[in-house]
Formats: structure tokens, C-alpha cells, sequence
């Protein structure tokens, strides 16, 4: 995102001077990258500030490890904040921890702070990609695109692995393209640093690098021996103590992905998320999951235009980039490796933003002034409506969330808008659980459970209401506690619809259901009208 520039002249072949890591001063295409940066940033945190929704599944055991982190460094225990966040790598897990060191244990703090980094790394990565391959416009295009996009929206809001995957990513690609392919040293020292620490955002990372890797490494040929020494070396100081460390908990991981319907017949496995590897639906996929959650329709046809222009080059033998091959084979790659996986999952591939965002930059920038400058507009106004749509809610119902399971890519389908998003769409201003937690601790209170009509219901996950009671400083009760024969320490939650004979509830969550209060010791369906809330 913060980056500078110098005027370059654009040789057909790749330019040297083009490929520099580091500018003598800042263009205007970089400031402006910068303020696109800061107001994600800063919508985000007005975003947060708004929001009282419980953590989603995924969302809430990520948020837990992180203040796992955080009290792991407290108390000096070093080893085990880098080792406790299993089946997952730690670096998203200590950025979290940061936040939290600086904010204090909540909900915020740990998203915050990953924004602020990852969304810096995630814009800076696709400036200078998208710089080094098409201009400078190219790469402020590419930002707009990459921080207009659903799903690196939607996990802003949430403290997820994903996007920042997609920032190591980003940043990585940049730094194996600036390395001049693997011809100057200290710059591939660089990229190795860049990808090891991305093998340690998660252990998918190498899908999506690999391809970009291996074609620098084969154009450097056998000059660049050293720079590729010195980059699988940084790479692997970094990263390999953890996977030799969790080399049981990843190999389990590899057999899952690379498992069959036979082998994962006894898993729990969403409808439509894993299809025979040899079938036109698994081929088919994650083209269908980019269209219609991770980019919709216009951000898609940006990409799919860049593409088809980008192989175009390849076939007239003029290639439209100098790094075409690199990021073409970097993309494909990563299609190939996601879509060999067994399970598939949308939010997989939110790490190809990269490559979608440079794609579908780079070929306006060769228009001629006039398109060049609507079309740019056009897309800055695309990335805007996804933003107020998926992030607020606002703009007219074009589309409605589907009906059926939410994790399908939904083929067939084609999302032009929403103002809904994959999990969490505009900030919940009702039910804040969060608040009621608290309330009980200061009544009192030690231990918490809960009992629900819906156990899968999004907006009351197990995962994301234990992390709240961590947060509140409540323990978390087993599931054999009567709670008519508890301590009045005990306090349990009751969430559905309202029924005959029970009170008021102490909050309503955002989709109406209600959530009633008991404490322990007493009996009777008005016992469930205890509320801390109404007295504080």
C-alpha cells in the first residue's frame, strides 16, 4: 500500500530498473493506494464499533486461539504461543495477540490489528504486482479491486486466516517478481523471509506461490543458483520448525484433503462441498464459488476479460507483461491444487486475489485515455457497492441469500450484488451477548452454559459464545449440570423462539430469536426471567 515509484521506461523484455524493490520517491498512484488502505481500515473499525453479533464458528475458535496467544506471552510461555494454535500455523494467532496487548481482551482489539497489518501487506502486495506487471495505475487499480472485493471484506469484519493468506500472498508474489528472476540475492533473501513467513499463515500458502516460484526459479536459469539458495534457505529457517513440530497434526490434515469419499465417509461434510475429483462439478467449483461469493458478477468479468487477454498474448507470442508467465502460472496452479483438495470451502480461495486483482487491472490500463479513465471509474464504483452492500447492507435487494446450505459455491448461480455476506454481512446492533456476559460476571457469576433449539444456527455457534464467556472471564460449564440443582455462581442460557409461558428474554439476537437467563439452584419455567441487564 505505501510504496513509491520512479519513471520507467518499458522495454519489450523484462526491464531491470522495472523489478527494483525500493523507489526514490512516491507517486500519486501510491498515495492514493494508501488512502484506499486507510478508509478499509477505517470503515472497518466504525464497522466493529457497531457490531454486537456472536463470533461465527470458524471465526470464534481463530478469536480463542489468539487470546490463547496473548496469555501464552503474558506469562512468558514463549513456545507455547507458537505452538498451541494446532491444526493451524501461528502468525495470524501472535498478530492477534498484539492487538490484543494494545487494546485488552475483546472482540475488536485482535481484528483490528490484523487489518491493519494484513490489509497494509494485502494492498502493498497487489500495488507492486500489479505495478511491476502493467504500471503504476495498474497497481492502484489492483488495490481498489482486491480491497473491493466480498470476501476480503466480509473477513475484515472478523478475525479469520484467510485473508490474511492472501496478504503473505500478495507480498510474497511481489518479492519473488522483484528478485529479477532469483539474479539478485538480497532480494530473494527477502522473498524467502516472505515465504516462510507465509507458510506460517497457513499451511495452504504454497498453492498459491508455487507456480510464481517455479517460473522465476526455470527463466533465471543456471545464473540464479545462488538467489535460489539463498531463498529456499530463508524459507524453510523459518517455517519448517513448526511443521516438524505439528509434522503429525499436517500429515493428518494432508490425508483429509487429499482423502477420498471413501476415506472421508465418517466426516461431517457439507452438501456440495466435495465432489469426485474427476467430475465436471468438482472441475467446475471454485469457478463457481470466485463468481458468486468471492468476486460476483462485475469484479468477475474484470478478471475473466484480463485473462482472456493475458492468453491471447500467449498465443500471438507477445506476451502483454514481461511477468505473464509467472502470474499465469501462479494462478493456475492454485486452481489446480484447490481443486484437487477433497473439501472445498469458498473462503479457500480468497488467497487468489492477487492474481484475480492484477488480472483484471492490468488490461485497462492498456486502453486508450478515454475508456481507460470510465473504465477505471467504473470499477472504483463496483468495488464501492460491494462495500457498502456486503459490509452495510445497503443498496436495494438485487439479490437475496440463498436457501440452500450457505457453504455451496451455488452453481448456476450468477451474483451480480448483495447486501448480505457469506457469514457476516452489515454490523447486529441487537443481542449484545457480549454485554450480558459481562453483566452476569459483575453479579457474580463464574460459569456459564447454554442450550439451544438450533446448535448450528449462525448467530448463536458454540465456538463463538465460549470465546465471549473468555472474554467475560466465565468458565465454561460441561454439559452434565443440572442447572435447577447448580450454584447460583452457575448461570444458564436459554436460546430459541419465544414460548408459551416464559418471560420477556433479556436480549433478542438479530434474527428475533430470544436468549432467557437462569441461575442455578432454583426451579420453574419463571425462573428463566433472571436479566442483569435491566438493573445495571
Amino acid at each position: 500500500m505505501m510504496a513509491t515509484d520512479v519513471e520507467i521506461p518499458r522495454p519489450a523484455g523484462l526491464a531491470r530498473r522495472e523489478a527494483r524493490l525500493f523507489w526514490s520517491h512516491w507517486s500519486a498512484e501510491a498515495w492514493a493506494s494508501v488512502v484506499v488502505g486507510v478508509l478499509f481500515v477505517a470503515a472497518t473499525c466504525w464497522w466493529l464499533s457497531r457490531d454486537h453479533s456472536i463470533p461465527v464458528y470458524d471465526a470464534g475458535l481463530h478469536l480463542g486461539s489468539a487470546i490463547d496467544a496473548y496469555r501464552a506471552l503474558s506469562m512468558g510461555h514463549l513456545l507455547n504461543a507458537f505452538t498451541e494454535s494446532t491444526p493451524y500455523p501461528p502468525l495470524t494467532y501472535l498478530v492477534g495477540a498484539l492487538g490484543i496487548f494494545v487494546g485488552g481482551v475483546d472482540v475488536a482489539p485482535p481484528i483490528i490489528a490484523q487489518d491493519v497489518i494484513f490489509v497494509t501487506l494485502l494492498a502493498l502486495g497487489c500495488y507492486n504486482v500489479g505495478r511491476l506487471a502493467f504500471g503504476r495505475l495498474a497497481g492502484l487499480l489492483a488495490v481498489v479491486f482486491a480491497l473491493g472485493s466480498p470476501l476480503i471484506i466480509e473477513e475484515s469484519h472478523e478475525f479469520m486466516l484467510d485473508a490474511p493468506e492472501a496478504a503473505m500472498v500478495a507480498v510474497a508474489v511481489w518479492a519473488i517478481l522483484a528478485t529479477e528472476r532469483f539474479s539478485r540475492p538480497r532480494v530473494s533473501a527477502l522473498a524467502g523471509i516472505a515465504v516462510g513467513l507465509g507458510m506460517l499463515s497457513k499451511e495452504t500458502f504454497v498453492f498459491f506461490v508455487a507456480g510464481v516460484a517455479l517460473v522465476t526459479a526455470m527463466r533465471g536459469g543456471r545464473q540464479a543458483w545462488r538467489g535460489i539458495t539463498v531463498f529456499a534457505a530463508l524459507a524453510l529457517v523459518i517455517a519448517l520448525p513448526w511443521y516438524l513440530y505439528e509434522l503429525s497434526t499436517i500429515h493428518g490434515l494432508a490425508n483429509e484433503a487429499l482423502g477420498s469419499s471413501g476415506q472421508l465417509s465418517s466426516l461431517k461434510i457439507f452438501p456440495g462441498t466435495a465432489p469426485p475429483r474427476l467430475s465436471t462439478a468438482n472441475l467446475e467449483w471454485y469457478f463457481w464459488s470466485v463468481l458468486n461469493w468471492q468476486l460476483f458478477l462485475p469484479l468477475f468479468s474484470f478478471s475473466v476479460v484480463g485473462w482472456i487477454w493475458t492468453m491471447a498474448g500467449f498465443a500471438r507470442r507477445r506476451p502483454v507483461s514481461g511477468f505473464a508467465p509467472e502470474l499465469a502460472a501462479g494462478a493456475l496452479i492454485s486452481w489446480a491444487a484447490l481443486t484437487e483438495t477433497y473439501i472445498h470451502d469458498v473462503r479457500y480461495a480468497i488467497p487468489l486475489t492477487v492474481y484475480l486483482a492484477v488480472f483484471g487491472a492490468g488490461w485497462i490500463t492498456r486502453l486508450p485515455s478515454k475508456p481507460r479513465t470510465a473504465t477505471a471509474i467504473l470499477l472504483l464504483l463496483i468495488a464501492l457497492a460491494n462495500s457498502l452492500g456486503v459490509g452495510y447492507g445497503i443498496g436495494p435487494p438485487v439479490a437475496t441469500a440463498p436457501s440452500n446450505a450457505t457453504y455451496e459455491q451455488q452453481p448456476g448461480r450468477v451474483t451480480l450484488y448483495a447486501n448480505y455476506g457469506l457469514w457476516v454481512g452489515p454490523p447486529t446492533r441487537d443481542g449484545d451477548l457480549l454485554g450480558l456476559l459481562r453483566a452476569l460476571r459483575r453479579n457474580g457469576v463464574q460459569a456459564v452454559r447454554w442450550y439451544s433449539e438450533r446448535e448450528d444456527e449462525i448467530e448463536f455457534s458454540f465456538p463463538g459464545i465460549t470465546v465471549l464467556a473468555q472474554i467475560a472471564d466465565l468458565e465454561v460449564l460441561s454439559e452434565n449440570i443440572d442447572p435447577f440443582r447448580s450454584s447460583r455462581h452457575y448461570a444458564f442460557l436459554r436460546h430459541g423462539e419465544p414460548e408459551p409461558g416464559l418471560p420477556t428474554p433479556c436480549i433478542v439476537l438479530g434474527d428475533g430469536a430470544g436468549v432467557w437467563v437462569h441461575l442455578g439452584g432454583t426451579r420453574g419455567v419463571k425462573t428463566w426471567s433472571y436479566c442483569p441487564l435491566r438493573f445495571s
